[in-house]
């Protein structure tokens, strides 16, 4: 249940991360785009998606 949350909160910050883009890339002048380019980054690295290592 844990991993499918971490999953979508991944998802969800791929999707902010594009949302952002056209802010990034000069397209958009628009101040709140920043906004979620930025927290989607933080999302995304903090629930990346990891292997599990077992311990011997």
């Amino acid at each position: 249940m844990i991993k499918k949350i971490g999953i979508v909160l991944f998802a969800i910050g791929i999707v902010m991360i594009f949302i952002g883009m056209p802010y990034l890339m000069g397209y958009s002048t628009n101040e709140f785009l920043k906004y979620p380019l930025y927290l989607g980054m933080i999302v995304t690295v903090m629930f990346t998606p990891t292997k599990k290592q077992k311990r011997k």
